[in-house]
């Protein structure tokens, strides 16, 4: 009778979720382009954090047998995710700057993302652990430090704008922000003039012009000293001293059940406004997953969430057409009645039993089976759901944010790059999982193209069954996208038509790209790994337990794409470094990557040796850390007609046996024809000519 048990167990949890869906009144459903809702009182905001995750956690009871554990309700950063080169104007650097440097690799021209290195063409702003240098750069020949800021916790990124430096943080305090903004009119002597701080975890920002975006995650639930259970929060800002709490009924909620909440906060501060307010928006979501900003917006996007009375409804609806009518009259008596959770549970559990013991086996089995598919098709619903991307569109216009409607999409995003806008449509890449036919789900990519409303006008679906995407940009009216298993497919698709994307070409070959950066309108570099198709070879003594992997990962990659002819794209030339156990940021960081069309230029950190900190001892040493052999930057060149050579290694180790982790290449940039490369706790000057060392800096 365990089937029998598990079906009316079941089909009781279900009622007493459709109670607590019932007894739960907390907005409705809201219009995708009006402005989400906000709460009427902080008990209402309370009630609906508790209520929510309660529901959502039924729902994992119903589906998978077992309440979910609770999951972290510390707010994490997410992960971050077409510009043809990295290559800044002189607008900030003054008079006397350099008119040719490099700026920060950004995703979009015209949108500045924050970083931990920064120049204005003549001096650099250098975060290193927990201080920023003010250098002189500008030229080579006097270079030098000019002055030092400390910080309490510790700085993460900053922008630079003519005379103002903006620093963004995270500390001393636990779950503490902050944004620090000085003057910088006399680099020897910064001026603090602003200090923000918020409740929260630093994940990203943005600068368009003068106005500065800022994105913090902030937990809704904090455990206090001696408590079991969390206590719901309200996020706080604090300017210059002056701390405020956003209240309940400034926050805004997209009625969506979810197993933990946090509160995404945007901060906005002009940096051209005399008055030098800080602007705040404040949504309660999951955990953000990716961010994208053109000029005019900004995207978030989330996780989907199941309408789960939607759904609750329908399966109900289904499980009463195969029960007899008084039996199903009685369940439906139960489920609308006002009586509590434990009441509707036992009285649910009483009737299916009563029914269930007048059964003969043949009927009970033939019931259980209709119960099965009706609940397998449940469950690939809600997988389905699951499955899903929203993104949130915000209008930025003059510090303000302003809410302009959501849409979705299948899949997943894997980042900012797969993420772009254009001519009014905003276009995604997807990675999503088909539950029709298989209980393990097959991958298949997806690109899809939204309108101003966020309304899906066109998709291309189904590309590379099997493999996921490990890479993506978005130039103009093509998408170019990296898929891989056992090969490296680059897909080449025409955008040109909105309504009608269309796949133009691909090319397979060994290895995959995990960044994709222009070249030309007409080429791509890509920066991954290469891959080796033979299969490792196995011990004949050892039995193998499970298969051997069908294909083995090689060094650092670079390769050059022609995509002139979009149906029939080519590897043009690629460099490999020659250790398996080789690694870049610049696969996983953009803003690592160095690159200058006009000056052939291409210049990416690279580590080999073990990444993992094992402890060795050594005779009259003691124990000591063991870090990766060598770390420093390739120097490249490169170009179509040449394809890719190496200049050249350059790199910050202390001593030959290179046991500094604090000697990694974290950035480098060029202001006239010297290469400048940034780490923990130096700065190098190298001719671009011939990579000969001019200067050395300690940071």
């Amino acid at each position: 009778m365990s089937s029998r048990k598990t079906w009316y167990g079941l089909l009781a949890m279900l009622l007493a979720v459709t109670a607590l869906l019932a007894s739960f009144s907390a907005g409705t459903g809201q219009s995708a382009a009006a402005e989400p809702a906000t709460f009427k009182s902080y008990e209402e905001l309370v009630d609906y954090i508790e209520q929510n995750t309660l529901l959502a956690r039924q729902f994992n009871t119903l589906r998978y047998g077992a309440i979910l554990e609770d999951v972290s309700i510390k707010a994490e950063a997410a992960p971050e995710a077409a510009l043809n080169s990295n290559k800044a104007k002189q607008t900030a650097a003054g008079d006397d700057g350099a008119a040719d440097y490099s700026g920060t690799n950004n995703q979009v021209q015209g949108v500045d993302e924050a970083d931990l290195v920064k120049t204005d063409g003549k001096y650099l702003y250098v975060i290193s652990g927990q201080k920023l240098s003010i250098i002189q750069a500008h030229p080579a020949s006097e270079a030098k430090k000019l002055s030092t800021i400390h910080f309490q916790g510790q700085p993460v990124e900053a922008f630079i704008n003519r005379d103002t430096l903006v620093v963004f943080g995270n500390g001393p305090e636990a779950d503490l922000m902050f944004i620090h903004k000085y003057s910088v009119a006399n680099r020897e002597k910064p001026v603090l003039t602003k200090e923000v701080k918020c409740s929260g975890h630093y994940l990203t920002s943005r600068m368009i012009g003068s106005d500065v975006y800022a994105l913090v995650h902030a937990p809704a639930q904090q455990y206090e000293p001696g408590s079991q259970q969390p206590k719901v929060v309200l996020p706080k800002l604090s300017t210059d001293g002056q701390e405020r709490t956003i209240a309940a009924t400034s926050i805004h909620y997209f009625n969506s059940p979810d197993y933990t909440y946090n509160y995404t906060l945007i901060l906005s501060l002009s940096l051209q406004d005399k008055a030098d307010q800080v602007q705040s928006k404040a949504f309660l979501t999951g955990t953000s997953q990716n961010v994208f900003a053109s000029t005019g917006h900004l995207y978030l996007t989330g996780d989907k969430m199941p309408d789960y009375a939607m759904y609750t409804r329908k399966l109900l609806d289904g499980l009463a057409a195969i029960v007899p009518v008084d039996i199903a009259q009685k369940i439906k008596a139960v489920r609308d009645s006002g009586q509590g959770y434990t009441e509707k549970t036992q009285q649910a559990e009483n009737i299916l039993e009563e029914h269930l013991s007048t059964l003969n086996y043949q009927q009970a089995a033939a019931l259980e089976e209709k119960i099965k598919d009706i609940m397998d098709k449940f469950q690939r619903d809600l997988d389905r759901e699951q499955n899903k991307t929203v993104i949130y569109k915000m209008a930025l216009v003059s510090n303000q944010v302003e809410y302009r409607g959501q849409g979705e999409v299948n899949g997943r995003v894997l980042n900012q790059f797969s993420m772009d806008e254009y001519n009014g449509y905003f276009r995604i890449a997807t990675t999503s999982e088909g539950f029709l036919f298989t209980t393990s789900p097959a991958t298949r990519n997806n690109i899809y193209v939204l309108d101003e409303k966020m309304q899906v006008t066109g998709q291309l679906l189904g590309l590379a069954p099997s493999e996921r995407i490990f890479s993506a940009r978005f130039m103009g009216d093509r998408a170019y996208l990296v898929t891989f298993r056992q090969t490296d497919p680059l897909f080449v698709i025409s955008l040109a038509n909105p309504q009608q994307p269309k796949l133009l070409g691909q090319l397979k070959i060994p290895g995959y790209s995990d960044h994709l950066q222009p070249y030309d309108a007409n080429h791509l570099i890509g920066i991954g790994r290469e891959v080796s198709t033979a299969q490792v070879p196995q011990p004949l003594t050892e039995q193998s337990m499970i298969m051997p992997p069908p294909t083995r990962e090689q060094g650092v990659k670079i390769a050059l794409f022609d995509v002139t002819n979009p149906a029939a794209p080519r590897e043009l030339a690629k460099y490999v470094v020659d250790r398996d156990d080789s690694d870049s940021a610049a696969r996983h960081d953009h803003r690592a990557v160095l690159f200058s069309k006009e000056k052939n230029l291409l210049v990416i950190p690279v580590s080999y040796g073990s990444p993992y900190r094992i402890m060795m001892i050594e005779p009259n040493k003691g124990i000591l850390p063991h870090y990766p052999e060598w770390q420093g930057a390739y120097v490249f060149e490169i170009s179509p007609q040449n394809g890719i050579k190496l200049r050249g290694k350059l790199d910050h180790l202390a001593s030959q046996n290179g046991e500094s982790y604090f000697d990694t290449v974290s950035r480098s940039l060029f202001i006239e024809d010297v290469l400048y490369t940034i780490s923990e706790k130096q700065l190098k000057l190298h001719k671009l000519e011939n990579l000969q060392e001019i200067r050395n800096l300690t940071l």
